[in-house]
């Protein structure tokens, strides 16, 4: 594993992560170069209901629902979009073979409309890390890194995530000792 590209993988924080922004946290990190990274909480729900907000992103009326996530600290009122299959049209970064994040609006639009992408993941805010910042925090043995699962986005209960995604490297968090970490 090069962990100074860690793109399209997930982190998971250990038992004993102390910063209550990540406490339990899966992340999916997006983007990682020596810039940084930039990632979105998978595992957080602010609101159950994106109804709510609707005017708040200049739609009318919407065919469908769906939880708003908190998807990290920084930026908590830029709304970003975790999607499947891939489409250029929105802008996108590629994380994966057929898996994209964007802030456009026009997804979410689209959504609405129910003519969006087949599946999708809403969050407000996220995660990000100075240049050397996150290999510091994975030396320090705060994260643990496992490749990315889908399901983890899109299926999984909220509840399930972080263990699940534990437990596709071999992980039981249950029965991890941990000696201390710092986001």
């Amino acid at each position: 594993m090069d962990m100074h590209n860690l793109s399209g993988k997930l982190l998971i924080a250990v038992p004993g992560l102390e910063d209550t922004n990540f406490r339990h946290c899966v992340i999916l990190v997006c983007e990682h170069s020596k810039e940084g990274a930039f990632g979105i909480i998978l595992n957080r729900i602010l609101m159950n209901s994106f109804i709510p907000l609707l005017k708040a992103f200049d739609i009318k009326e919407t065919s469908v629902d769906m939880p708003i996530h908190f998807g990290g600290p920084v930026r908590p009122e830029q709304g970003y979009v975790i999607y499947q299959p891939f489409d250029r049209k929105y802008g996108a970064l590629k994380i994966g073979r057929n898996i994209a994040v964007t802030a456009s609006k026009e997804v979410l639009h689209d959504i609405a409309a129910g003519k969006g992408p087949k599946q999708y993941f809403f969050a407000l805010g996220f995660a990000g890390w100075s240049a050397n910042q996150l290999e510091e925090e994975l030396i320090m043995d705060s994260w643990l890194v496992a490749p990315l699962d889908t399901a983890v986005i899109f299926n999984l209960p909220v509840g399930d995530r972080w263990r699940h995604a534990a437990s596709t490297i071999g992980v039981d968090l249950g029965r991890l000792v941990h000696r201390g970490g710092k986001a």
